[in-house]
């Protein structure tokens, strides 16, 4: 059950996840962007399909840990449930970034209007130093990408970059390390290359970085 609020924030009432989707009821998310100052990398990751969707989702990459804030749970504690669940970590170094909204339609079927919170999260952690043993099974890899080569995708400067990925076991969640693997903009969401929002959340963990 998630939250539905109005379009000012203001709480209203609980409803079925599915529900909320199909009528385009304003609820809110939660991401985490992990990020490693030491080697100046952002992670991400990329998903098993999922049928909650209703559609033919592309396989993106998408930023490090992210889901619903459920019913009466907190921002917080939903940022701590979800970066347990898919990275298997125990969150206690972050930084909130901003509100994002999203107010679009993939399909007639499933809309999306979202009040997006964003958090910096730090991690000491090289992705070939990271164990994914206590995750759950909805990611399916890893990618480490440099925040610099990032941000020269985002801002149309590269199509292509490279980055290290690990790669996931469903069921053993048991990791295959690989580098150079090819990233290219096509694999980003692209309504990330529309928002000025995401740019600026990622220029703010690169002054994060430097500090």
């Amino acid at each position: 059950m998630l939250k539905v609020y109005n379009n000012k924030m203001e709480p209203l009432y609980n409803e079925d996840k599915k529900i909320v989707h199909r009528d385009g009821l304003w609820h809110k998310v939660v991401t985490g962007i992990l990020f490693n100052p030491q080697n100046d990398c952002l992670y991400f990751q990329t998903i098993y399909p999922k049928e909650s969707y209703g559609f033919d989702r592309p396989d993106y990459i998408d930023f490090s840990i992210g889901g619903h804030v459920e019913g009466d749970e907190t921002v917080e504690q939903a940022l701590y449930r979800e970066a347990k669940e898919e990275f298997g970590i125990d969150v206690n170094d972050y930084d909130f970034l901003g509100i994002r909204i999203c107010n679009c339609n993939p399909t007639p079927n499933y809309k999306i209007k979202e009040f997006q919170f964003f958090y910096g999260l730090k991690t000491k952690q090289k992705l070939k130093e990271m164990n994914f043993k206590n995750s759950g099974n909805e990611v399916k890899s890893v990618l480490e990408i440099n925040i610099d080569d990032f941000l020269s995708i985002l801002m149309k400067e590269k199509n292509t970059i490279t980055a290290n990925e690990m790669l996931l076991d469903k069921q053993t969640r048991a990791g295959t390390y690989s580098e150079n693997v090819l990233v290219s903009a096509e694999q980003i969401i692209p309504d990330y290359f529309r928002d000025k929002s995401i740019l600026e959340k990622i220029l703010t963990i690169k002054s994060m970085m430097q500090l």
